[in-house]
């Protein structure tokens, strides 16, 4: 079949009408960030609550044919533990709680 350099009104509007009648396949395709996001509550549960590794978690998308690299997965969990523990920095009287004390009897006998 040869390559035609023009067209007719005929073949662009058969066209036209045949590519507005092609089905919307946006529902159908799903970015990787987007998956992620949807399975991310599964992820933290597997992990948290039944004991999954991250490489466990890989290994068993792998079988549903979704491939995620390990560390995607292992940044959803630390996402997740951020959320819920937050670890607390020292207060000041903590850190200095030997600020105003009296010199001890060693220094004082010089």
């Amino acid at each position: 079949m040869a390559n035609t350099k023009f067209f007719t009104q005929d073949q662009i509007d058969n066209a036209k009408l045949s590519l507005s009648d092609l089905p919307d396949l946006t529902p159908n395709r799903i970015t990787r960030e987007e998956m992620l996001t949807s399975l991310s509550d599964d992820i933290v549960t597997l992990s948290t609550k039944k004991g999954y590794s991250a490489a466990d978690i890989k290994k068993a998308l792998e079988g549903l044919d979704i491939q995620v690299s390990e560390k995607a997965i292992a940044e959803i969990l630390k996402k997740s533990a951020g959320k819920s523990t937050r670890s607390r920095k020292p207060s000041r009287s903590t850190t200095n709680s030997n600020a105003g004390t009296q010199p001890s009897q060693d220094t004082q006998a010089s």
